[in-house]
């Protein structure tokens, strides 16, 4: 424990981020061992002319060197950085934008990139974080000591002709969950090439960067479906079903699912599956 919170610190003294301002990488550190059934969601809001937002997506990259598969990544492209230019521009004409990132973007009150949320947990009365504090949030939910409450898994079943996704979600509850809870099925496209305004190199707008995790929309909505149920040792499978767009890569392509408390909104559990074409 005491290690893991050594490289947080470090980690948190490496990055250097306000509202757009410039922030430092942080260093980088051997992969953390961890238990793979307690996992972290970081939904970070970005825009392709925000200048410092590579910066901090490099950041979160870093950091999921570190972390593995226990740290998933959503980036929601949405706001005044996200907006773009007509097609005879020839630049930022590319729209990352969709119904879920903006309502999540204006739902969230978000008023600047980059920003980002850590399982949606409020911090000091907000879920919203500035990159100075994901490392610490992110090592604090993986390091915590309290049981996991409930067990993810993602099947898809992807039919590359029809380009039809089928996604079944199950949760295994460890424990009796007291609340309401919703469960959230996003769809997510890596390594989407365009251009991108990148503050550290020159001249900034960079046309082949390289945009990770980015949310497409969703299976089920912005906010998902009511789970009922959420009892020890109760097992329950729900199915989804989306068609992938012709414009996206299906071979880049992954479903995240997480359960949420409705009330607070905090995530309880997530998971990310890879689709195979």
């Amino acid at each position: 424990m005491k290690s893991l919170l050594n490289i947080s610190l470090l980690l948190i003294a490496a990055i250097i981020i306000q509202s757009c301002d410039k922030v430092d990488p942080p260093y980088k550190k051997d992969a953390v061992v961890l238990s793979g059934e307690r996992k972290v969601l970081v939904e970070e809001f970005t825009g392709h002319k925000c200048g410092n937002c590579p910066r901090a997506a490099k950041a979160l990259q870093d950091l999921k060197a570190l972390y593995g598969d226990n740290l998933i990544i959503i980036s929601i492209h949405a706001g005044s950085f996200a907006t773009v230019f007509p097609p005879a521009a020839g630049f930022y004409f590319y729209d990352f934008r969709n119904p879920v990132s903006t309502a999540l973007y204006t739902d969230f009150g978000i008023n600047t990139n980059p920003a980002g949320m850590v399982n949606r947990q409020e911090i000091n009365g907000s879920p919203i974080l500035s990159s100075t504090k994901w490392a610490e949030e992110i090592n604090s939910v993986l390091t915590a000591t309290d049981p996991v409450p409930v067990k993810m898994t993602i099947s898809n079943d992807y039919d590359s002709f029809t380009r039809q996704l089928q996604t079944s979600v199950t949760t295994e509850y460890y424990s009796t969950l007291s609340g309401s809870y919703k469960l959230c099925v996003f769809m997510v496209e890596d390594s989407i090439v365009n251009w991108q305004t990148d503050y550290d190199v020159q001249p900034n707008d960079v046309p082949d960067y390289v945009h990770r995790d980015v949310l497409r929309g969703s299976m089920n909505g912005t906010y998902g479906d009511p789970v009922t149920e959420t009892i020890e040792g109760n097992i329950k499978t729900m199915n989804f079903s989306a068609a992938i767009d012709t414009a996206w890569n299906d071979q880049q392509f992954s479903v995240v699912a997480f359960l949420y408390n409705e009330s607070t909104k905090e995530i309880i559990q997530v998971e990310e599956e890879h689709v195979e074409p």
